[in-house]
């Protein structure tokens, strides 16, 4: 049996403190100082155990701030990747989107963090509620912020983006195919506009949903930025990876 270096022993400890204390994604995890004195040990040994967990994609580290649980990314394929009216459509729901905005605008650095284009990139935003329809009634079930390179979709203002899926025209119109997605969801927490968005009260827990989907080229076809109804995930559920994060998030609140 193999003997556990003291970096692999630190490393052990911290993910059964992580799971007692029920840590969340995207909390600040101990400083190497502090964890240090606590095992009394160098920070160098700290340091190389949190490299360990970094490795395996249990926490995070930003520079000059810290180190913080992960938030799990997920990668579907072309099969898995749907857009939000054929998921619908294929429970039999009939939809609608309500275009709040279409602008655009350019990566800046912290558009940078998420979408991994040159500062300055020219971009497309569209800001949609979606909407299912029950009784003749619209149900708004989630915001949705799409930015599409203008690279890949020039002209695009010219399409209506209510009774058009964005997806059916990026790859009927401009023969672009949607490869793989890379995902990650947690819950937030609905602020004003949100909640008036959505028809629920200020601070009620949301699924939130970030990701870039690649085309064929390897290249950023979109990288979207979602608000869910927790009441309304059942939609996203077709993917086994997709549905196990939900119940985990929820699971949590």
């Amino acid at each position: 049996m193999k003997l556990m270096n003291k970096d692999e022993l630190i490393a052990y400890e911290l993910k059964f403190y992580f799971m007692k204390n029920k840590l969340k994604e995207g909390e600040k995890l101990p400083s190497e100082r502090d964890l240090a004195e606590q095992f009394g040990v160098q920070r160098a040994t700290v340091r190389s155990a949190y490299k360990l967990l970094e490795d395996e994609g249990i926490i995070e580290c930003r520079e000059r701030s810290g180190n913080y649980i992960a938030h799990r990314r997920m990668i579907s394929n072309l099969d898995r990747i749907r857009s939000f009216s054929e998921k619908l459509e294929k429970m039999g729901a009939q939809t609608r989107s309500r275009l709040l905005a279409f602008e655009r605008v350019e990566v800046d650095k912290e558009l940078n963090k998420s979408i991994k284009l040159p500062l300055g990139t020219p971009l497309f935003k569209i800001t949609r509620i979606r909407m299912v329809v029950e009784e003749d009634r619209a149900v708004p079930i989630t915001i949705e912020y799409s930015y599409i390179p203008e690279s890949k979709a020039p002209k695009l203002m010219r399409f209506d983006l209510e009774d058009n899926s964005l997806f059916d025209i990026l790859i009927q119109e401009y023969h672009h195919i949607p490869k793989k997605q890379e995902l990650t969801i947690g819950i937030v927490y609905a602020d004003e506009n949100e909640a008036k968005a959505l028809n629920v009260d200020k601070l009620t827990a949301l699924v939130k949903k970030e990701g870039i989907t690649y085309d064929e080229k390897g290249e950023v076809l979109e990288y979207l930025q979602s608000v869910i109804n927790k009441e309304w995930v059942a939609f996203e559920k077709e993917d086994p990876v997709i549905k196990q994060k939900m119940e985990e998030v929820l699971h949590g609140l």
